[in-house]
């Protein structure tokens, strides 16, 4: 997946990522409820952006939902999003876009 994607939107989905696995966005009681999977697997493909394989389809589900629930989760925690991403709510959703059109 990283091939199709410019420099910046790797950055991205990686900050992403890492927001969702180790930031304070989503309690601890509701995270695999909204993610499928326990913080420790999201940390783990975190860990391994952009190397996690994105061939696997509960990666791919890990990336979107952590994009996904980024942009629309009442967080309400512009300080703790800008501790862990340096782009805006839309570059996040255009990067987001941009994958699902990809088939993601």
């Amino acid at each position: 997946m990283a091939a199709h994607l410019a420099k910046q939107e790797i950055e991205t989905v990686g900050s992403c990522l890492k927001a969702a696995a180790y930031g304070e966005f989503f309690p601890d009681w509701e995270f695999s409820t909204l993610f499928g999977v326990d913080r420790e697997v999201v940390k783990a493909v975190a860990d391994a952006w952009p190397d996690a394989d994105t061939d696997d389809k509960n990666i791919r589900a890990i990336i979107v939902n952590s994009m996904n629930h980024l942009l629309g989760y009442p967080h309400g925690d512009e300080d703790e999003w800008k501790r862990y991403i340096s782009k805006s709510p839309e570059e996040v959703k255009q990067a987001l876009e941009k994958l699902l059109a990809m088939g993601y």
